[in-house]
């Protein structure tokens, strides 16, 4: 006999939820065979597996698959994987850990096994989002999770449902990164607004006010670009560029935004005035990005430092500050809308970095983070550009 809790009750997982990290013992070879033989025989477990439009993989309670439909296949391929956990069968880069799937501590945070082992431990239906970085290099699978409990011949299974929401994911992102950078550039127009109004310095304060409306212009432009992107109908407009005059621009900018206020940015221009071609808009927006969130991680009185380094077969951009990323944030920096400040719209920042630095730009983004040195975030650009990634 096969039974489904009632679809209308269920349990929906914070982006920010944590859990321990499960046990990692699997079942014997004998009972695994005998689950996967259960499931097979469930009339019911077939034609749901059948009828869905979502990839679906039954579950064992040590969260090994004993059953999965045909989409499966369309998230990772024509692979053999009963047996395997689902982070194992998706390819997740975090699976590769000796204990495999929900052995490493960046599965404390991951969305889909948080879903499991709530539905297992709830006996309820439970619901998250995940992003799994895969092990090929050009594919990051974005799913919709849903863990329900069914019981089949008496025994305890969970059906699993992986459903594909990165398009509209990242539609749904673009529109925020946006207008998240659009109300910083207009938080720095209010800034120098309201201290002209008070009769601070006229020649100084006009001169940023123009240089900022020419800013909220240029992000205007740049969304633009960006959809037309999206739909494979645009290319970054590649023209020369010197760094150091970049570096000014973007202190410039990122001088007047409010999380600047009581803290100082210093400015290492490259020697010898290194030139490059890529997308002058898109690098800038990179590294206010970079240079915003460094400024929100220092203290009062703290320093943010904004260099530019050649290098021989291209220029590095840095932005240090002395804060420094808890080790298991550290695996989530860039992923879409993951935040440690837990206010919506935020982390969108780090995500666009690596969404325009590297999908654009066909450059490379990184950072560092320890005691002793702080908190680095880099852009490494080729001097002659690659082109786009699709």
């Amino acid at each position: 006999m096969t039974t489904l809790d009632p679809p209308r009750h269920f349990d929906r997982l914070p982006p920010d939820h944590r859990q321990p990290l499960p046990a990692l013992r699997r079942a014997e070879p004998d009972r695994l065979k005998r689950e996967i033989d259960s499931i097979s025989r469930s009339p019911v477990v077939t034609a749901v597996l059948e009828v869905a439009d979502a990839a679906l993989l039954v579950l064992n309670p040590e969260r090994q698959i004993v059953g999965f439909n045909s989409r499966l296949r369309e998230l990772r391929g024509p692979e053999d994987v009963l047996g395997r956990r689902a982070g194992e069968a998706l390819g997740c880069v975090n699976a590769r850990g000796p204990g495999g799937c929900g052995s490493l501590p960046a599965c404390e945070t991951c969305g889909a096994l948080g879903a499991i082992l709530g539905c297992q431990a709830r006996d309820r239906p439970v619901e998250s989002e995940c992003l799994i970085r895969t092990d090929r290099a050009d594919r990051a699978l974005e799913l919709n999770v849903r863990a329900t409990p069914v019981r089949v011949e008496g025994a305890p299974f969970t059906v699993v449902s992986l459903r594909d929401i990165s398009s509209e994911k990242r539609r749904e992102v673009l529109e925020q990164v946006f207008f998240h950078d659009v109300l910083n550039t207009i938080g720095g127009l209010q800034g120098w607004a309201r201290l002209l109004q008070r009769g601070g310095d006229v020649a100084k304060a006009s001169d940023r006010l123009v240089f900022l409306s020419d800013h909220v212009a240029q992000e205007i432009r740049d969304h633009r670009s960006l959809l037309l992107a999206e739909s494979g109908r645009l290319l970054p407009e590649e023209l020369p560029l010197r760094a150091n005059d970049l570096l000014r621009d973007v202190e410039k900018v990122s001088s007047g935004h409010s999380a600047a206020r009581g803290r100082r940015i210093e400015v290492a221009p490259a020697p010898g005035e290194p030139e490059l071609a890529t997308d002058r808009s898109l690098l800038a927006r990179v590294l206010v990005n970079m240079v915003r969130n460094a400024l929100e991680a220092s203290p009062e009185a703290g320093v943010v430092g904004l260099a530019c380094d050649s290098e021989p077969d291209g220029v590095r951009f840095s932005v240090r500050n002395e804060g420094v990323i808890p080790p298991h944030v550290q695996a989530r920096v860039f992923q879409r809308s993951f935040s440690t400040k837990g206010q919506r719209g935020r982390g969108l920042g780090t995500y666009s970095m690596k969404l325009f630095g590297e999908r654009y730009l066909g450059g490379e983004v990184s950072f560092s983070s320890s005691p002793q040195d702080g908190t680095v975030f880099w852009i490494r650009l080729p001097r002659r550009p690659r082109g786009p990634s699709a």
